[in-house]
């Protein structure tokens, strides 16, 4: 399943797929954009940028944090997600949005295209109700 041929995702792919497609994302940002993958318990994925006043030649940009109480599927669509933070967060014209919609919209963006890239497709239809859904929630939020 590596970056040779396309593999699209979704709640119907095989567990063995997903946790292998899962697996091979989780390593390609952490080597890539130089993030921590971990899990926490719950069904709740975070972003966490380290300080830049941490920040070393060597040190990790950040970290994210997956819920392990999902799905494999929504596993990978919260790594995505998070994914685009990380991408995001590294953007020197608007890493400093404080707009809550757009930062989170653009990471949604961002990191689909970075997976997609990369040979991972997630099935757009379960993207989009699952982009759709948390929106709403920051949306309710403000």
């Amino acid at each position: 399943m590596k970056n040779s041929s396309v593999v699209i995702l979704s709640s119907k792919s095989s567990s063995t797929e997903l946790e292998e497609a899962f697996e091979e994302i989780i390593a390609m940002a952490e080597d890539e954009l130089w993030v921590s993958v971990e899990f926490i318990y719950g069904s709740n994925s975070f972003w966490g940028k380290t300080p830049d006043e941490e920040m070393s030649e060597d040190e990790i940009t950040g970290i994210i944090d997956v819920g392990d109480d999902q799905e494999t599927i929504y596993k990978i669509i919260s790594l995505t997600h998070e994914i685009g933070h990380a991408i995001h967060d590294r953007d020197k014209h608007f890493k400093n949005t404080k707009e809550t919609m757009f930062s989170e919209s653009i990471a949604w963006f961002l990191g689909y295209k970075w997976c997609a890239h990369r040979g991972f497709v997630i099935d757009m239809d379960e993207y989009k109700q699952m982009m759709s859904k948390c929106l709403n929630m920051y949306m309710e939020m403000e």
